[in-house]
């Protein structure tokens, strides 16, 4: 009994011996892997940098961009008739480099007819397309154009009331004009003329294939 007492009390000292060893060993040991922040704020952290350069691109893009707006007024009076028309033509380019600009047009007009013997008939023409410009020397420039335009025509049926044609048409134009800001950014106005190469081989059109353009632009 006193032997296998020996023996137990033994194999007890060893144990505790290797638990000291191991637990002050545990202690000494720097930690490998310290604290990390919360998951929401990794996320916060980590998505400000990602903001920061989208925040930076995109003020990149709005220094490429320039705006310009044309307005058309009309008006005529002859054989008992006379119209009146109406129109706005905003566009925006972006420059590709500091010579040549991309970008969309739009064109809305509105046109109101009356003669005698008929009632009054209002049509609304749309046209919606892309440009692209050249600025060749300070405000001189080039332009081409492509666009599809939904217009409606009057058609002379028994009096009292016309009738309304609609019709859709591809256009294209090529022309050029100057803008009187040069080029420098700020506000500024041009003039410009384009052939419309659509209007000019439609054998059925009366329409004049020459369109001229007033325009207000802001930091072309």
């Amino acid at each position: 009994m006193l032997f296998f007492g020996k023996k137990y009390l033994s194999l007890y000292v060893s144990l505790f011996v290797v638990y000291t060893g191991l637990n002050a060993q545990i202690r000494t040991v720097p930690n490998q892997n310290p604290q990390q922040p919360p998951p929401q704020q990794r996320e916060v952290e980590e998505e400000a940098p990602r903001q920061q350069q989208s925040s930076a691109g995109f003020t990149d893009f709005k220094s490429h961009l320039w705006y310009g707006g044309g307005v058309s007024l009309g008006f005529g009076a002859s054989n008992g008739g006379s119209s009146f028309g109406f129109g706005l033509s905003p566009m925006v380019g972006y420059k590709i480099i500091e010579q040549i600009s991309v970008g969309p047009r739009l064109n809305v007009y509105f046109s109101s007819y009356k003669e005698q013997g008929y009632e009054t008939l209002n049509l609304f023409n749309t046209e919606l397309g892309a440009f692209l410009r050249g600025r060749v020397f300070r405000g001189l420039f080039i332009q081409g154009e492509i666009s599809n335009e939904w217009g409606q025509e009057p058609y002379y049926a028994a009096p009292p009331k016309y009738e309304k044609v609609g019709y859709q048409r591809f256009n294209q134009y090529l022309g050029g004009g100057y803008n009187f800001g040069n080029g420098m950014g700020g506000f500024g106005s041009e003039i410009g003329i384009f052939y419309n190469f659509a209007v000019g081989s439609d054998i059925n059109s009366y329409e004049n294939p020459w369109d001229y353009r007033f325009v207000f632009t802001w930091r072309f």
